[in-house]
């Protein structure tokens, strides 16, 4: 089939912009895709990281879009149309994560529509820290979509109530297998950062909704014996770094917190995910999750809440283990849990037996299922 896929890639940098070099990778190796991506995604006051592109390589299994749209110039949007009139595509595929875009792609999709079928790849149908607009302006960007792959039963399920009787499929967010590449034993990457006790790792843009303050108050909650458990930090803070850095001298954590701050390549991440017991994921709200897809890449378990994808992609006691979101007791007893017994090491199994369920190639089977669904 001829495919376009719509959506930010390498060397754009952040989770979505991963995700679609990995799944765009994927495509083309099953189809004939043109991949159509961004020359400028956002404009400085919208993106508070430093600097929009990606520092590592491409990934060895992923494919880069052509750099043909600007946030801010409407004439790449109707090039853009025109191009893809030219290319006669069996489908569009485009990618949607915040209601910035709303404007963009909602006109792109009504000019495509009737064409061929539009389908939307949903992150979040919702922003995680929406604003009281944010429902009208996804609702009319999504409503010329054809069809709908989400990550999540709670995206799926509001999809089903904006538009009863239209197609939507849900897929976990696949394993990022070709992280793997980066791994090193757990003996030496604790060896290279100098790492003596346990564990564990949180990473990624620091945003409210992921609950890093949950985890600082976790850890002041557990008992003595767990004063060798250090919570390494590694991300770029998009938020007022601050409010975490008062309750880590309220709790006296200072010996027992670690914060690298700013956005680390792939490499540099990997030796923090394998130097780790596990990842921790005390989200307060979640969707898809491209932190979990990184762990499980690296055979890393998981301590994650019960939101989101994580319901369906942490499977308790056997991949990781699973709590409450946003409570603090909750998590605290989940990390004890996690060190009982075997320990982390009981995980392996569960693990590689989740990572066979989240491929890309499940992705691209769903769009090959709304597209024979016409």
């Amino acid at each position: 089939m001829r495919l376009v896929f719509i959506g930010p890639t390498y060397p754009h940098r952040g989770g979505i912009a991963r995700y679609g070099t990995h799944l765009l990778g994927a495509m083309k190796k099953r189809h004939q895709c043109l991949g159509i991506g961004f020359r400028k995604l956002y404009p400085a006051w919208f993106f508070p990281g430093k600097g929009q592109l990606e520092l590592g390589e491409m990934p060895p299994d992923g494919a880069r879009g052509e750099a043909q749209l600007h946030y801010g110039r409407p004439g790449d949007w109707w090039r853009t149309a025109r191009v893809i009139d030219e290319f006669a595509p069996s489908a569009v595929v485009i990618t949607w994560w915040v209601s910035f875009w709303a404007p963009h792609m909602g006109w792109l999709a009504r000019k495509i529509a009737g064409k061929c079928p539009v389908y939307f790849l949903c992150h979040n149908v919702s922003p995680h820290e929406a604003r009281f607009y944010d429902p009208a302006l996804t609702k009319w960007a999504l409503k010329p979509g054809n069809g709908f792959i989400v990550h999540s039963e709670e995206d799926r399920n509001q999809l089903l109530k904006w538009f009863p009787g239209n197609r939507v499929i849900r897929r976990e967010h696949p394993v990022y297998f070709s992280d793997s590449t980066f791994a090193v034993s757990n003996e030496e990457a604790r060896d290279r950062l100098g790492i003596t006790g346990r564990m564990l790792l949180f990473f990624g843009f620091i945003r409210p909704y992921k609950g890093l303050d949950t985890a600082i108050e976790a850890l002041a909650a557990l008992s003595p014996e767990f004063n060798d458990l250090t919570l390494w930090i590694a991300g770029e803070f998009w938020e007022n770094k601050d409010r975490y850095l008062s309750l880590i001298n309220k709790y006296n954590l200072n010996d027992r917190v670690k914060i690298e701050s700013g956005y680390m390549s792939d490499e540099e991440l990997a030796l923090r995910i394998s130097a780790a017991d596990g990842v921790i994921l005390p989200y307060k709200s979640a969707t898809g999750s491209g932190v979990l897809a990184n762990a499980y890449a690296l055979d890393k378990p998981v301590i994650a809440t019960r939101c989101g994808c994580f319901k369906e992609m942490v499977k308790h006691g056997s991949s990781g283990i699973l709590c409450e979101p946003g409570d603090i007791n909750g998590l605290a007893n989940a990390i004890l849990e996690f060190y009982s017994g075997e320990g982390p090491g009981r995980f392996s199994a569960g693990i590689a037996n989740v990572k066979q369920q989240f491929t890309w190639n499940a992705i691209v089977d769903a769009v090959e299922e709304l597209i024979e669904g016409e």
